[in-house]
Order: structure tokens, then sequence, then C-alpha cells
């Protein structure tokens, strides 16, 4: 008997699911030892089977054999994971009363000291989470518009150098580079010029972070407390590097504001705002909650972003025609500039937008979300209690067939359809790259206005390709899921040759078509 996609249960339908919710909240009916799932060991569970370079590939597979909702352990800890749409929209929305992030993740990042909006939870969220969402604003966004275009810039030199050599260009390690350059000037106001100085040290020490958080909250027992690795000591070296950096970068705003008063009512980047805070009655903030915070968004605003366009580099070498497209598209828009310089000109990027929200569905950066009950919750009819982890695989939504047709193959023309013309097979509840509900990502608007700066930039002056005898490109999970292997063949394109106002077949001047929910 075939197994419910909403349960992973022989003995209940998606249907008759379907029907008890739309009657009120489900009874539960099931517990965890209830659930499928694989076989573990005594004491260890399936924690051997666990490859945290591949953790999202492992989920995904037991959940091919085992259904939407099922468990696992982690020594003696049970792991409920979830792929059902509709289950995985009802965890996010109830956040973060009833959901709160994985419990080991807070202590984790404070640990680190990077405990700011993304890993806060209660009182602390809610405090920061007004800072944040004034920091990445529109309006904001748009007067930092001048800054993302000098950045893009520079990217665009250091890629005209690569193409006149001829050479073979590191993607990912370039659109990191851009996008720490574009986050630290957002975060702090602070001009670090990774792309035009070779040094590199600020990018060589985050790329350390992000693998260790995967590696320590997936951990059983906080085994460094006891024993160091090479690979913790190496973490250690990096943490007191870039919180040096920012006490410095603190240290220089605090002397900006107290040289002009005016800049308390109108900061200019995120940490200005966050120290002009304190200036309010009943909003004050730590100087841990402040450097957790500048880092957090040094670290979200980077590596996410930097992979999300990575992954996009890669279907586009994958499909030239694709490609071609997205070039005819941008000739049109820009016409004689070499990049976007009118802010306004990025809502003029349907078909861009709609390569971008494919490669975000195909290959999401977070592929799977780490959430823990907050108390007994009632979850697909299952009675999980509280303190038990749920992991959201979020990518493995986006990739069945009740969603989106055709599934596995990179489509952005599904995107570009009306609201009205919504037909079975495009299903946006399944798109949660930014999450949803009240924890919805407040740099949404940032990455694609970074996306499409980088993606105007690259299709009016570019033509990228696989180089020859490549190896393949493969995914490596660090708490998020990059590219390995990713390197394309950059060459300028003919300007005479650019195919400025040829047709293209189903593409209209309407937005695409995605998960806009806040």
């Amino acid at each position: 008997m075939a197994q419910s996609t909403v349960t992973g249960c022989p003995f209940h339908s998606a249907a008759q699911v379907s029907a008890n919710a739309s009657r009120g909240p489900a009874r539960a009916v099931r517990t965890l030892a209830d659930l499928p799932g694989p076989q573990g060991l005594p004491f260890l569970g399936n924690i051997l089977q666990l490859d945290l370079q591949h953790l999202h590939t492992v989920l995904e597979q037991w959940a091919q054999e085992h259904g939407s909702m099922y468990q696992f352990r982690i020594a003696h800890k049970p792991v409920v994971a979830v792929t059902d749409m509709d289950l995985i929209n009802e965890v996010l929305r109830k956040r973060p009363d009833a959901y709160r992030r994985l419990n080991a993740i807070e202590p984790v990042l404070a640990e680190m000291g990077i405990n700011g909006v993304f890993s806060a939870e209660g009182d602390h969220w809610y405090r920061q989470r007004r800072i944040a969402m004034q920091a990445l604003n529109n309006a904001h966004l748009r007067r930092f518009f001048d800054t993302l275009v000098k950045v893009t810039g520079r990217l665009k030199a250091r890629w005209d150098e690569a193409a006149a050599k001829g050479g073979v260009v590191e993607a990912q390690k370039d659109l990191t580079r851009y996008t720490i350059d574009v986050t630290a000037n957002l975060a702090f106001g602070y001009d670090v010029n990774t792309l035009e100085t070779e040094g590199d040290e600020l990018q060589r020490h985050l790329e350390r972070i992000f693998p260790m958080i995967n590696r320590r909250i997936n951990a059983p027992f906080p085994y460094w407390h006891f024993v160091k690795m090479p690979a913790d000591r190496a973490l250690e070296e990096s943490l007191a590097f870039v919180h040096q950096a920012i006490r410095g970068y603190i240290a220089h705003s605090r002397a900006r504001l107290a040289d002009d008063p005016d800049l308390v009512a109108h900061p200019t980047n995120f940490l200005e705002a966050m120290l002009a805070a304190r200036e309010e009655e009943g909003s004050e903030f730590t100087d841990e909650e402040i450097s957790g915070n500048v880092l957090t968004m040094l670290l979200g605003g980077e590596d996410s972003t930097a992979s999300t366009m990575a992954w996009i580099f890669h279907f586009l070498t994958e499909h030239p025609d694709i490609q071609a497209r997205a070039q005819v598209e941008i000739d049109d828009v820009l016409g004689q500039d070499e990049m976007l310089t009118n802010y306004r000109d990025h809502e003029r990027l349907p078909y861009v937008e709609a390569v971008a929200f494919e490669a975000m569905r195909l290959k999401s950066v977070f592929p799977v979300l780490f959430l823990g009950a907050n108390q007994d919750v009632d979850l697909g009819g299952v009675r999980i209690p509280a303190g038990t982890a749920i992991f959201l695989l979020t990518r493995q939504c986006g990739l069945q067939e009740e969603a989106f047709a055709s599934p596995r193959q990179f489509l952005p023309e599904r995107w570009l359809v009306s609201r009205a013309g919504i037909q079975e097979g495009h299903n946006t509840k399944a798109f949660v790259p930014f999450g949803a509900g009240p924890r919805f990502c407040p740099g949404r608007n940032l990455a694609l206005l970074e996306i499409k700066a980088v993606m105007a930039m690259l299709c009016r002056n570019f033509s990228i390709s696989k180089p020859i005898d490549a190896p393949p490109v493969e995914e490596q999970f660090g708490f998020l899921m990059a590219p390995a292997n990713l390197s394309v063949d950059m060459r300028r394109r003919d300007a005479a040759s650019s195919p400025i106002g040829e047709a293209l077949p189903h593409l209209g001047r309407e937005r695409p078509f995605a998960n806009t929910r806040s």
C-alpha cells in the first residue's frame, strides 16, 4: 500500500488527514514510536549513518524510503524529519511560540559569540528583529544601491582581467569576496574590499565558521569542552580574528555617532542602528548582542547569497540556451550600460528572477531547517513531546511531483505565469528558500538585489561555460549547501553580436510568481 505523502503512514491517507484538518486541529493518534525510520544501533542510534558533509542527501534518501514524516536517532535523542509542504508551513507559521530553532543551535552560536537575531528566541528575538528589518528594508537598500554598484564594478574588473587572460574563474571564491564586501558595507559601513586585495584574511577566517557550526550542532555531546581537534583550534583562531575586527568596527562607529549626533536618528548601517538603539528607552543592546548580530549578518549575507549565485552559474553553464535568454533580457533592460546603475531596473528582470527561483528550488542552500518543539505538539496526527528535534527537509519538499511538474528539471519558465494562470503542478507553498511565517528571512530583498546586480553584469559582459575536463560539481553540506568543484570559463561577449531585441517566447513583464509571504 502506498504511504501517505502527508503522514508517511499506510493507514492514513492524505485525503483523510486533509479532511481532519478542515474540521480543526488534528487529534494525535500516533506517537514517535509509531513513525517509520531507518534502523539504528543501540546507544548510537543512526549517528554513524550521518555523513555531515552530505547530511541533506542522507535525510532526503531516508524520506524516499520511509515517507514524508519519519524518525531517527542521534544517540539517545529522537529526531523527526518532515518533507510534507503543509506540515512544513504549519511549523514555520507557529514559530516562535510552538517551535524554535534546534536547542543545540543557540548555545553553540552563543559560545562562538554569534548569538544574534538568527539564533535568538523569545523576547531577545523580538527586540533584535526590529533593527534587522530596519537595516534591510527597501528604503535603506535604495540608499545603499550606489555602494552595491561600486562593488559590482570591482567584480566586473576582476572578471575582465580573468577573461583577458583566458583563464578559469573559481566562481564560488569570487562570489564570496563580492558578498563579503557588500555585506560588510551594509553591516558596519566598512569597505573591506576583498575583491581588489589578495590577502583575503577575513574571508579565510569566515570560511571556517559555517562547517564548524554544522559539526557542533549535530554532535551527540560537546566534545570540544573536553578535547579539541585541529579543526576546533583553527576555529578558535578564526573567531578571535573576526571578533577583534568587529570590536574595531564598533569602536569606529561609536566615534562616528559621537561626532555626528544626526546619525542616531538616521543610521547609515546595521551597526549604527544597533548602537543608536541604546539611546531609546527599553531598547538597549549589550556589546555581546551588537557583536553577535553584526557577525550574524556578515555570515548570513556572505555564504548563503554567494552559494546561491554559484548554483545559478552552475545551471547557466549546464543550459546555454537559458543563459542566452537571460542575456537577451538583460541587454534589453541595460541598453548600452554594462551593469545595473538604476535601482528601479532590477524590477524589470523577470526572467533573471525566475532563473534564481528555479536554482533555489533545485539547489536550496538551506535544504534542511533545524527546529525543535517548545511544547508538546500535534503535527500531522503525531504527538511530538516538547524538546524533540524536528528537521524540515525544505529542498525535498520542492522536488515532489504534486508540488511542481517535472520537479527534477531546471525550468525557469515555470515561474513566469500569472497568479490567475497558476495550474496544478506549481504550488509555491512548497518553495520556502527564505522560510515562511513570522521568522521569514529579513535579508530576502538584499539577496535578490545582489543576485540581479551580479547576473546583469555577468550576462551583459560575459558568457560562461564549463572548463574542459572540469570535475563534476558536487553538493557539499556545511550548515548550508554549497557547490564543490565549481569553476567556469569566463569569456567576454562580442558587443557587436549582442542579441538585443531578439524575441523571448513566454517572456512577459509580469513578476515571477513565488512565495512572498512574510
